[in-house]
């Protein structure tokens, strides 16, 4: 007798038929993570001998009834409920013929963790409710795999995309992408792979390891069996709570209500560096201070976008060290170089000033704006995301007049998380101090340049005065 079993297309196409041996699944509610996880290991456990899966979940005890009598309820859509056995005390599902098992423990704090670690033979591990997972954790739950066959020794983890400032974030989404199978509409990646490099202790020795992830990203728009009021429920959030509906239906990681440059978005300014045409102007624009000196190299197009596509950002450097790094760095034709108006005071120890000595070690500054809050204001109207059409092909694309090279790395770490100040939300706020130096640099940039310039999408005309009757100035561009 054939019993047909339905699993959501998006999980078949990229978890079950695939092998990989990390599996992050990113959804919001009724996008089937959990429900799929649950069919999953109720086909490994039957399919394999001794398959030992290990159930953890980020709570205070050990894990609840639900994802355990999911697992006996998926095994009884299959028909194999006679197969199973389960018990309260330890909290546990067992196939009688192959042997194979689910284990169910907590992880919140160290002791779980540590009872965790004295497992053995554990094939595989699922880790639901994943949002608040450390690297360390993600390593030693890897290293935790040791038993079943190579192939079955897989990492999954479930959750919802409300950490923004977790290690899943800010890893796998804030990085860039190795591979993209699928997009959004507006994008995203929603199905990629991300390759993390983990040192692993083996007899004595260290050995790094790239282990190859794929990442799902699924929505209520990928799970074709709901109803139109579960679906309804949801969409209702798009009014209501517009945070909770880009989580919840869009699978975005929303960032904290504190977060200063909410446009940022690293799947548009983020760009793979590519050589920069000789006719286009080059600026530098730089923050300094013992603590920190970063630098950036930006380019401008015919078009007036920009792209900062060099960083210098390094610390405990006096003003002719860091005007000579600079030199090192530079072998282009620079229009100018942007600074904050304090480099200009007058040093008491030597009566000369900052911007001097940049000079007289070859680095000629401008002095620019240090307006804070207009500043600011600056930059986020140039990290604008707007909609645009691609020149070579007229598809409709997302698009902005400030992109970041991903070799800027501290530039693309601090700019999304700058918070704003407390006591006045208008400016940045000045703590952690760390955070500043790269945005401040922009900052300077931006100062000096106007605002740019959003143009609209027209509708094409005809060049002569053929018109259509409700059209004076000139007719529409129809096909003939």
């Amino acid at each position: 007798m054939t019993k047909e079993i339905e699993i959501l297309p998006l999980y078949y196409d990229y978890v079950l038929t695939k092998n990989y041996p990390v599996n992050i699944l990113v959804g919001g509610r009724n996008s089937g993570k959990s429900y799929f996880m649950e069919q999953l290991a109720v086909i490994n456990m039957h399919n394999n001998e001794k398959y030992k899966l290990l159930v953890i979940e980020d709570v205070e005890t050990n894990i609840g009834a639900g994802v355990k009598d999911g697992i006996e309820n998926r095994a009884e859509e299959f028909g194999y409920e006679s197969l199973f056995k389960s018990t309260k005390q330890p909290p546990e599902v067992t196939h009688k013929v192959t042997e194979s098992s689910v284990i169910f423990k907590g992880y919140h704090s160290e002791q779980q963790q540590k009872q965790v670690k004295s497992l053995n033979e554990v094939t595989a591990a699922w880790y639901e409710e994943a949002e608040n997972i450390t690297y360390n954790q993600f390593k030693a739950l890897r290293m935790q795999l040791r038993g079943g066959n190579d192939e079955n020794r897989q990492l999954f983890l479930t959750l919802n995309p409300i950490n923004s400032d977790g290690f899943i974030n800010q890893y796998f989404f804030e990085g860039q992408p190795d591979k993209v199978f699928e997009k959004f509409s507006d994008g995203r990646p929603k199905v990629f792979e991300k390759h993390i490099t983990v040192e692993l202790e083996n007899e004595g020795k260290t050995e790094v390891v790239s282990i190859p992830c794929i990442i799902v990203v699924s929505t209520h728009w990928d799970n074709p069996y709901l109803t139109a009021e579960q679906r309804a429920d949801i969409e209702e959030l798009k009014y209501t709570d517009p945070d909770q509906y880009a989580m919840l239906a869009e699978g975005k990681f929303v960032k904290g209500k504190g977060a200063y440059f909410g446009e940022f978005q690293r799947h548009i300014h983020v760009i793979e560096p590519f050589i920069i045409p000789c006719e286009w102007r080059r600026e530098r624009a730089l923050d300094y201070g013992l603590d920190m000196l970063a630098c950036y190299w930006i380019a401008t197009d015919p078009q007036g976008k920009c792209y900062a596509y060099k960083e210098l950002y390094e610390s405990d450097l006096i003003i002719s060290k860091a005007a000579q790094r600079i030199t090192e760095m530079t072998n282009e034709d620079i229009f100018k170089t942007s600074a904050p108006p304090d480099l200009w005071n007058r040093r008491q120890d030597t009566g000369k000033s900052a911007a001097e000595i940049f000079m007289e070690n070859g680095v000629m500054l401008w002095q620019a704006n240090n307006e804070r809050v207009q500043g600011w204001y600056n930059l986020k109207e140039w990290l604008q995301v707007y909609d645009s059409v691609d020149e070579q092909t007229g598809e409709p694309i997302k698009t902005t007049n400030l992109y970041i090279f991903n070799n800027c790395v501290n530039l693309i770490r601090c700019l999304p998380a700058l918070q704003k100040d407390e006591k006045d939300p208008n400016d940045v706020a000045t703590q952690p101090h760390e955070l500043t130096h790269g945005p401040d640099a922009i900052r300077y940039f931006v100062a000096g340049r106007p605002t740019p310039e959003i143009i609209p999408n027209k509708k094409k005309k005809l060049p002569w005065f053929f018109q259509s009757p409700s059209d004076n100035e000139g007719g529409e561009y129809i096909k003939w």
